[in-house]
């Protein structure tokens, strides 16, 4: 237990401050927003089209490509939390995933239909991503 409590603070030791933003961190985070919501939506359809797959060969290659995605959502992830605080980062990189998810992925490239109730439900997430985002 006091193992815990002595590795806490020293993790938090090597933690940088938030970087203040100016007009160049402005584009950086424009572009870490855009590259992580591409980042994202790739995963998304690597591991879709993964379940998709008729053979063993193209599952494991789809799931290889969402994880190369992934990983690139995550890291910049990382980069957005350098910028950002911690819960407008996960609501651009979470909850705008979603939204980019439903309307690039499901909608204009596997050309699933919506239903009203289910394009209100993505309009009210990205609403609430509004919110979250300006409500400071």
């Amino acid at each position: 237990m006091n193992r815990v409590r002595a590795l806490i603070p020293s993790v938090a030791d090597g933690i940088a401050a938030p970087v203040p933003l100016g007009i160049y961190s402005v584009a950086i985070v424009t572009t870490l927003v855009v590259t992580n919501q591409i980042f994202n939506v790739g995963s998304t359809v690597g591991f879709a089209l993964s379940g998709l797959a008729a053979t063993g060969g193209r599952f494991v290659l789809w799931q290889a490509v969402g994880s190369v995605f992934g990983l690139g959502a995550q890291v910049t992830f990382a980069g957005l939390v350098r910028y950002l605080s911690l819960s407008l980062a996960n609501a651009i990189g979470i909850g705008l995933a979603f939204v980019s998810a439903q309307v690039f992925a499901a909608f204009f490239l596997f050309h699933e239909s919506f239903s009203p109730a289910q394009w209100l439900g993505t309009g009210l997430v990205f609403a609430g991503i509004l919110c979250m985002a300006f409500g400071r």
